[in-house]
């Protein structure tokens, strides 16, 4: 009766162990998905850039760089990429027909197939350029100088 007690006991118990055991699968972890990150845009999100001025971010070195993309407001821009071995600087010039208007800057980058990120930032463009503008309010307080003389 005890030698059938201890024997269930111990069947039981090996029972309980081995399940435990087969739960964890060591063989077989899922890395997940290590998307592109994106960083260091320039202008800042919400700032000012002058028309046709060079818009410039960084991406983490594991993206795939023939997939990294950038549009505004609907138009791709021509990318400029250079490899800085643990991430990429991407540069680009922002199109004339978006003077003076806010615009949306779309990144994209994929790593796989199935790791894709995307992020973005706002900026506003101006009507002209921030040098421009100090020559021209220069050049008219000049002329008003010469005819109170």
């Amino acid at each position: 009766m005890i030698k059938k007690s201890l024997i269930s006991a111990c069947l039981i118990t090996s029972i309980g162990f081995a399940g435990s055991a087969s739960a964890y699968n060591a063989g077989n972890i899922d890395l997940g998905c290590k998307k592109p990150r994106f960083k260091t845009f320039t202008p800042p999100h919400k700032g000012e850039a002058d028309p046709e001025s060079e818009i410039s971010f960084t991406v983490s070195g594991y993206a795939d760089q023939s997939t990294i993309k950038e549009i505004a407001k609907n138009i791709p821009l021509k990318l400029t990429i250079v490899d800085r071995d643990s991430f990429y600087a991407v540069s680009a010039t922002l199109p004339a027909e978006l003077t003076g208007k806010y615009a949306r800057i779309h990144v994209k980058a994929n790593n796989t197939v199935d790791c894709k990120a995307k992020d973005g930032w706002l900026i506003k463009i101006r009507d002209t350029a921030a040098g421009s503008e100090v020559e021209s309010t220069e050049g008219a307080s000049a002329e008003t100088d010469k005819e109170a003389q």
